[in-house]
């Protein structure tokens, strides 16, 4: 049985900082958020975004050079707090249930490594009904510069890719001139992986007992976001080349872990209780919609 001192209680904590951020730092899929999102460091508790509206391309330069100018539309992504919290009875420190503590630590440190992931995850999911700067969602047939929301019972295949190209092929800037933007990343759910990589994977593909030569064979890096509910058919294709992604991972505190295990403290007199967990500010949110199109599978 061991005794509870503050040096025991020291050496405990250190434990449980190497044991988490080790275990953070190598969770599978903690950085599979950043395939689709810009990382955006915050200052406050919100950040405003007026969109680059149109910046041009190279035009001749004849009498005067014709600015391009900042967006009218603000968009704002507020930091939301975010924490989780491991309880470890004094009884389990005395008896030593050390390897058992760091169980639970491990698992701390894994929820807490696919969080950014997860919430990236929710902000596909909910692109599909959430407005965003213009007035229109996210993933939406209505906005100015061209549709990016190719429609439902659109399963994953060569015509419906052909179709969803031509939509990103067709984005304009504000000024109407053509972006230029092609798929060269396909985002689904892990109820649309096996479709993903089928149609991916495959060289040559049936048309009519014909075989021809798969025009998508090995095109997109497919990403799969784990965290969407098997029966989600939601998929879509995204340009990831053009600097502005488009997903926003907005950070003002990263995850971190904070502990109380003062011996004096009013939770372990009254309670015989310490505590470990973790804390954050940030939030996700949308970036440029014109590199992306959606689409509902049947």
């Amino acid at each position: 049985m061991s005794v509870i001192t503050k040096e025991l209680l020291q050496g405990l904590d250190t434990n449980i900082r190497v044991t988490f951020q080790k275990r953070y730092e190598n969770t599978p899929d903690a950085d599979l958020w950043k395939q689709i999102a810009n990382l955006v460091p915050s200052k406050g508790s919100s950040e405003k975004y007026a969109w680059l509206g149109s910046v041009p391309g190279l035009r001749e330069f004849k009498s005067e050079r014709i600015p391009g100018t900042l967006s009218s539309f603000n968009y704002e992504i507020s930091n939301k707090k975010w924490e989780s919290t491991l309880d470890v009875d004094r009884d389990a420190i005395e008896d030593d249930q050390t390897g058992q503590i760091m169980l639970a630590v491990n698992s701390l440190a894994s929820k807490a490594g696919t969080h950014y992931s997860r919430l990236m995850a929710t902000a596909f999911d909910l692109g599909f009904t959430t407005a965003i700067y213009d007035g229109q969602n996210f993933i939406d047939a209505d906005h100015e510069g061209g549709s990016n929301y190719l429609g439902t019972s659109k399963d994953i295949t060569v015509a419906n890719l052909d179709a969803a190209e031509l939509l990103l092929a067709g984005q304009k800037d504000d000024r109407g001139d053509l972006l230029g933007y092609s798929g060269d990343t396909l985002i689904v759910g892990p109820g649309l992986r096996a479709a993903a990589e089928r149609l991916i994977g495959r060289e040559y593909i049936d048309e009519g007992g014909v075989a021809l030569s798969n025009p998508y064979y090995k095109r997109y890096k497919i990403v799969v976001l784990p965290y969407l509910a098997v029966s989600n058919k939601k998929w879509a294709i995204a340009d990831t080349r053009q600097g502005v992604l488009p997903f926003v991972m907005q950070i003002r505190i990263a995850i971190s872990l904070v502990s109380k295990t003062d011996l004096n403290s009013d939770r372990a007199f009254d309670k015989d209780i310490f505590t470990w967990g973790t804390r954050a500010r940030h939030n996700a949110g949308y970036g440029n919609h014109q590199t992306i199109v959606g689409a509902v599978a049947s």
